[in-house]
């Protein structure tokens, strides 16, 4: 059972770079449509909220025509891109956690740019993150694993998330829940959530 004073929630990279509203950018279908979801999980009683948010120069390494040569240019810091979706309740985030600044180095879990984040979260007193956000099999896959491995109880919230396969890059979202699940990650609903988090006397 989820605590609320011992669970926090991390939102991943909801940026306006992630979904149709910049169609140029990385596009992941139905991100933009993740916002209800999400806002419901921001309206429960966690201990504390952290978002990450891609922000990225604008010749970051995974860039098309550069090192990984992976994806049109996204989230680039302060474009539209790099802002949080329209709608977002931003203001129970906790802390904004910026990731992909440097140019030569990826970042797809905020534990990869901020290695501290999971002592951080320990010495907090949080045992369990609920991982939520764009994309399901890669930023929030990365970040939801790292934390796995750091001890937490993590669960990952599908509905108030939206995936995108990256062959390119062997991102799958079947094999990246398959790894998840075997690690023991929890993918869950929102409502499952709020059915442990504030359970009915």
């Amino acid at each position: 059972m989820l605590t609320p004073s011992a669970t926090a929630l991390l939102v991943v990279d909801a940026q306006r770079g992630f979904t149709d509203l910049c169609p140029a950018e990385l596009p992941v279908p139905g991100g933009a449509a993740t916002v209800p979801q999400i806002n419901a999980l921001l309206a429960l009683p966690f201990a504390r909220v952290d978002a990450t948010q891609d922000w990225h120069p604008p010749d970051h390494r995974s860039f098309l025509g550069r090192a990984d040569n992976l994806y049109p240019p996204h989230c680039i810091a302060g474009t539209p891109g790099a802002e949080f979706l329209p709608g977002l309740h931003t203001e129970r985030f906790s802390a904004i956690w910026r990731k992909g600044y440097d140019r030569d180095f990826e970042a797809y879990a905020v534990t990869a740019q901020h290695p501290a984040f999971a002592p951080f979260l320990a010495a907090a007193g949080i045992k369990a993150v609920v991982v939520c956000g764009i994309a399901t099999n890669i930023c929030c896959f990365f970040a939801a694993r790292d934390l796995k491995r750091a001890g937490f109880d993590v669960w990952l919230v599908e509905d108030a998330s939206a995936g995108i396969d990256v062959p390119a890059a062997g991102l799958l979202q079947a094999s990246a829940k398959a790894e998840g699940q075997a690690l023991g990650i929890r993918y869950c609903t929102v409502a499952e959530v709020e059915n442990d988090l504030t359970p009915r006397r």
